[in-house]
C-alpha cells in the first residue's frame, strides 16, 4: 500500500526519546503515561489542529493491552474529519502500530517482573 503522505521524519524525531523513556519506565503506569505524552506530541506536530492532550486515564491515545490495534483512540479526535483523513492518507496507523507494539510488549515486561521483585524484598 503506497501513501501519499509520510509522516516518518516526525516519527523518527520522536522515536529515539521513546525508547530511552520507555527503558527507563519503571511500571505499567509510567508506560502509559509516556505513550499518552509522546503520540500525543506527536500527532500535534503533525495535525496542529487536532489538539490533542495526553493524561494518565484521559488522554486522547492510550494503550491498549488486549486490544487488537494495541491503542485507543478518544472519541473526540477519532471522529474528527482531520484524522479520518489522516488515517486513510498517510502512514499515520503504522507509527501508532509501532509505538503502541513497544508499549505493550514493556507492560507485559513489567507485569511479569513486578512480582518477582515484591517477592525478594527483605523486610527487616
Amino acid at each position: 500500500m503506497a501513501y501519499k503522505k509520510s509522516f516518518s521524519e516526525v516519527e523518527n524525531k520522536y522515536w529515539g526519546d521513546y525508547k530511552a523513556r520507555m527503558s527507563k519506565a519503571q511500571g505499567v503506569e509510567d508506560v502509559k503515561k509516556i505513550f499518552s505524552m509522546v503520540v500525543a506530541d506527536m500527532v500535534k506536530e503533525i495535525e496542529p489542529k487536532l489538539n490533542p492532550t495526553y493524561g494518565e486515564f484521559d488522554g486522547d491515545f492510550e494503550i491498549d493491552v488486549k486490544g487488537e490495534k494495541h491503542y485507543k483512540v478518544s472519541s473526540k479526535i477519532k471522529t474528527d474529519p482531520i484524522y479520518i483523513e489522516l488515517v486513510e492518507i498517510s502512514d499515520l496507523p503504522a507509527i501508532l502500530d509501532k509505538y503502541s507494539e513497544m508499549a505493550v510488549n514493556k507492560c507485559i515486561h513489567l507485569a511479569r517482573k513486578e512480582p518477582e521483585e515484591n517477592g525478594k524484598k527483605i523486610i527487616p
